[in-house]
């Protein structure tokens, strides 16, 4: 690790020089604090200063990220908002199993929960089976679905000048899913009804 920061130092020198008056970056990233999800590279963004990000378990629109929310919208302004929520997330596989309280509860009181609930709704309410590794899916998608309904009416309660400038587009938000096993990013399909038949439609 010590080589590693080292060649930090030496690598990102005048980079640091620039950024040492204040932060501009492009992206605000809410994701999972899964080792597997490095949203710089996921996105090829190499140099620090390029993505402000929030992190937890689920990648779920909690407190903490309200607050960083917040800070970029209001003195940050990036371009783009992205909720990136990832296959085989241990999060929301949790909402199926006992699980220790604190990860429940993180999940419940920020509606990870409701992913599952719904897409177990659904499947029951149009007599469908399906496997369960689309059926994990299926619920990580609608996770992330929730998250970014959370998020917009979050704006749209307290924040209305962000709200409003989300609404037309700056910044926009994109909400994704990155396949941890083969490294592809897609787009959320709109709604859950009819997607487990639809292909998904790369970023």
């Amino acid at each position: 690790m010590s080589r590693g920061w080292r060649r930090h130092l030496h690598r990102f020198q005048r980079l640091r020089r620039r950024l040492a008056g204040g932060q501009d970056p492009k992206v605000f990233c809410l994701s999972c604090c899964d080792s597997r999800v490095s949203v710089h590279e996921i996105f090829d963004l190499d140099e620090p200063g390029t993505i402000f990000e929030a992190k937890n378990v689920g990648g779920l629109f909690s407190q903490e990220a309200k607050a960083a929310l917040v800070m970029a919208l209001t003195h940050l302004k990036p371009d783009y908002v992205v909720v990136l929520h990832h296959t085989a997330c241990g999060g929301y596989r949790s909402t199926g199993e006992d699980v220790e309280p604190e990860i429940r509860q993180h999940m419940v009181e920020n509606s990870g929960f409701h992913a599952r609930v719904r897409v177990d709704g659904y499947l029951a309410g149009n007599n469908l089976e399906i496997p369960s590794e689309l059926m994990e899916r299926l619920v990580v998608e609608e996770g992330c679905r929730i998250q970014t309904e959370s998020m917009i009416s979050f704006l749209m309660l307290h924040y209305p000048r962000q709200y409003k400038e989300v609404k037309e587009g700056r910044p926009k938000i994109i909400p994704l899913i990155y396949e941890t096993s083969s490294g592809r990013v897609y787009h959320v399909p709109k709604r859950l009804d009819g997607s487990e038949k639809m292909a998904r439609e790369e970023f």
